[in-house]
């Protein structure tokens, strides 16, 4: 009979036979005194699982019971030698183990039984098991029952002094986790917390205060209550949520993580809260934030005039031209020069030119639509963008914007105008035109309404602008 069936159906089958053992382990109420963690019953059959393949490998036939057999040097029955060892000290009674013990080759057993082996393999390798396991058990009952009561007792105390100092070894390193930690039951009562949720949530600063003492916590944490309520009805095993918690050093925020407890045996339920503190890093996000709002506005932005800059003016321009060719959407554009510039900064000085140009821009800002785009292409030279406008509004616009610099001319008290040239134009409806051949045109546009100018004021002798 091949065995290497039987050996290649365990190796496949870890989770099939931890869900197995488990289920039965529930059932028949021995999770109660085990593990709650599910790598703990993996490993338990994977090393089962190991054991029995390294019989396999080493027997290929049914490993009968040997009357005079030294089971403390028998290799099949090592397993139930160092299992009798382990558990002995851990408190747990010979008939606990070998109860158990049962169902786990009950699960191998089912394993066979649901397998796709022939019958006659069936029927050989559940034969194979239930020797295999008579071997684990005996060399664990020899084992057990090897040692004296004096032996045994020794054996319990100093396992009980292990266990109390793995116990302090955990309380500690709770304690010692900077993020606050609280731990409630099935009921949402909180069972514990750590040193850092009792300073922040409750000003106390007493290392294992809850652990160690009956100070009421749940009364003074009422606002977690109602997390753990709405957490309950989400029947989820795990959320992150954002909060800001009133502490008492004063307004923090938090990822808050609700974490159901990692039980498979169903010995406990509860939940875990682990409170990671991000009110340091929302600041400096916050702050980062801003600053790359403002070195975004000045990469889009005119520093001075507070329009957009030559780059995006062409970039926006480009999208406005493709849009409007796309759709057959009127757009108008217009390309402007202020008048007299190079007079004012070289009689009053740059900051008066400066002050030219802002007026005339606010009093183009006041008359052009919010849809509407201004850029600055050079030092006196402005685009204006008409989106959905044609060249008769716009140009109304323009008249508009002239009228109001001309009444302000009138009051102000200052020696030069307020002025500026242009070119205006519509885009033709379908016409495929880039940023750089609309500029072209209104810029010539704009040339020659400045050298009208020119010739009006030398015929009427003023000033040449």
């Amino acid at each position: 009979m091949k065995v290497k069936a039987f050996k290649n159906l365990i190796l496949c089958s870890e989770d099939i036979l931890m869900e197995k053992v488990l289920k039965y382990a529930k059932e028949r109420n021995y999770v109660k005194y085990t593990s709650t963690l599910t790598e703990a019953w993996r490993v338990s059959i994977s090393c089962l699982s190991a054991s029995m393949i390294k019989t396999i490998e080493t027997n290929g036939t049914i490993p009968e019971i040997d009357p005079n057999q030294d089971y403390a040097q028998n290799e099949i029955a090592e397993f139930g030698v160092y299992e009798a060892q382990k558990h002995r000290s851990r408190g747990v009674t010979l008939g606990l183990f070998l109860g158990l013990m049962k169902y786990y080759q009950q699960a191998y057993a089912d394993l066979i039984h649901e397998s796709a082996l022939l019958p006659e393999e069936k029927q050989f390798f559940l034969q194979y098991l239930k020797r295999f396991f008579d071997h684990v058990e005996i060399g664990f009952v020899v084992e057990w029952t090897g040692l004296s009561e004096e032996q045994k007792l020794q054996e319990l105390q100093d396992a009980n002094r292990n266990m109390t100092n793995e116990k302090n070894k955990y309380l500690t390193i709770l304690e010692s986790i900077y993020d606050p930690i609280i731990i409630v039951d099935k009921d949402n009562n909180i069972e514990n917390l750590n040193y850092q949720a009792a300073k922040d949530f409750l000003d106390v600063t007493i290392s294992g205060m809850k652990y160690y003492s009956n100070i009421e916590t749940d009364l003074k944490l009422k606002w977690l209550k109602q997390d753990l309520m709405e957490f309950d009805g989400l029947k989820k095993n795990e959320i992150l949520q954002e909060k800001t918690i009133q502490t008492k050093s004063g307004s923090k925020t938090y990822i808050v993580k609700f974490q159901k407890m990692l039980d498979v045996s169903e010995k406990y339920s509860g939940t875990v809260i682990i409170f990671n503190d991000i009110t340091e890093r929302l600041k400096i996000e916050r702050k980062l934030a801003k600053q790359y709002e403002k070195l975004e506005y000045y990469a889009y932005t005119d520093p001075m005039t507070k329009v957009l800059n030559r780059r995006t003016g062409f970039m926006r321009l480009d999208q406005e031209l493709a849009l409007s060719c796309s759709q057959g959407i009127s757009l108008s554009i217009c390309y402007i020069d202020i008048d007299g510039l190079k007079a004012v900064n070289d009689t009053y000085g740059h900051t008066e030119g400066d002050r030219l140009i802002n007026f005339i821009i606010s009093t183009i800002k006041s008359c052009v639509r919010k849809i509407d785009l201004i850029s600055r292409m050079g030092g006196d030279e402005f685009l204006i963008i008409f989106p959905d406008c044609t060249e008769a509004d716009a140009q109304k616009v323009m008249q508009r914007v002239n009228e109001k610099l001309v009444e302000y001319d009138k009051k102000s008290k200052k020696v030069y105008k307020h002025s500026f040239s242009y070119g205006l134009m519509e885009v033709p409806i379908g016409c495929n035109m880039n940023a750089n051949e609309a500029i072209k045109i209104v810029d010539k546009k704009m040339y020659q309404d400045k050298s009208l100018k020119k010739m009006q004021a030398i015929s009427k002798n003023d000033l040449v602008l």
